[in-house]
């Protein structure tokens, strides 16, 4: 298993700089077993250029991290490959499974990296556990698949509180046999009362827009104004019918007459609306004298 070290970005970068040098990648290798029976491990570290790897010894190179084995010491380094940018790294004994860092340094008690190696390049984390055979059997039982619950019963009559409240609760007396709480201060029952509720109103903002969504079945002026603004018919807030009203009066035949006020007016003359009108009015009359004051006699 190859542990990469930072971004191909970087790697490219420091790989087209000529002074600088930097690790590629890193690769855990296991040592047959010895008389000890104890698997030793060497680290194969490519880098991405043979440049400065000459001066690099054990005293450069430090493993640090673990949990149970914290004491992994660098035991020798070598150039491995023909174009001599691997180094070998033999450890003095393989760590746990947890994570560790491989870190040129210029010497164990510094951070800092050798001459001509990239910082962020300078360090790559691994573990032991690559290419580690498993001594478990790690196979779990498949689980047995769960019975899938009918499907629900979708009315698309539900269209209220009603309905939708009804609707969750033969839902769950179907998926939980075992409950059948109905009080209202009851948990579930709440939750069931809260989600029918939501789904009203989303019922009704359904309605609404499906509603509003045709000219002939819009009930607000907001609606019709925007689907007559489709056609590019501008239509105003609307206002009651008004009209100028012109009497000519024969001064011969006034006789000084006033015309009272809350005269009405017509439009058009229908004798039964007419009649209607005057009874009214006759009514109203008798009405006010009814409630005139009596006279004080002095």
């Amino acid at each position: 298993m190859k542990f990469r070290c930072a971004s191909s970005r970087r790697r490219s970068l420091v790989s087209e700089h000529a002074d600088f040098n930097g690790i590629d990648y890193l690769e855990v290798q296991f040592v047959p077993e010895s008389a000890s029976q104890e698997r030793q491990v060497k680290l194969e570290v490519h880098f991405l250029k043979s440049i400065w790897l000459d001066t690099i010894g054990p005293q450069n190179i430090r493993i640090d991290g673990g949990e149970t084995i914290t004491n992994v010491v660098v035991t020798s380094v070598t150039l491995q490959s023909p174009d001599n940018d691997v180094l070998g790294v033999e450890l003095s004994t393989r760590g746990d499974f947890s994570t560790y860092t491989l870190r040129l340094v210029e010497n164990i008690h510094t951070d800092k990296p050798p001459q001509g190696f990239e910082y962020i390049l300078s360090l790559v984390e691994f573990s032991f556990q690559a290419g580690e055979p498993l001594q478990f059997d790690l196979q779990v039982e498949e689980a047995l698949a769960a019975e899938a619950p009918p499907a629900p019963n979708i009315d698309y009559l539900a269209k209220d509180y009603a309905s939708f409240r009804r609707l969750l609760l033969d839902r769950l007396a179907l998926t939980l046999p075992g409950w059948n709480e109905r009080n209202p201060s009851d948990v579930e029952v709440a939750l069931v009362e809260l989600l029918a509720y939501v789904a009203d109103q989303l019922s009704y903002y359904q309605d609404a827009a499906a509603t509003e969504a045709y000219l002939d079945t819009a009930r607000q002026r907001t609606s019709v104004r925007r689907h007559a603004r489709l056609l590019d018919y501008h239509t105003h807030e609307g206002c009651n019918a008004r009209v100028w009203a012109f009497l000519e009066v024969i001064s011969s035949s006034a006789n000084g007459k006033k015309l009272d006020q809350g005269l009405r007016l017509l439009t058009g003359y229908d004798e039964g609306l007419y009649a209607r009108l005057r009874g009214a009015s006759r009514s109203q009359n008798m009405a006010a004298a009814e409630i005139q004051p009596e006279e004080t006699i002095g």
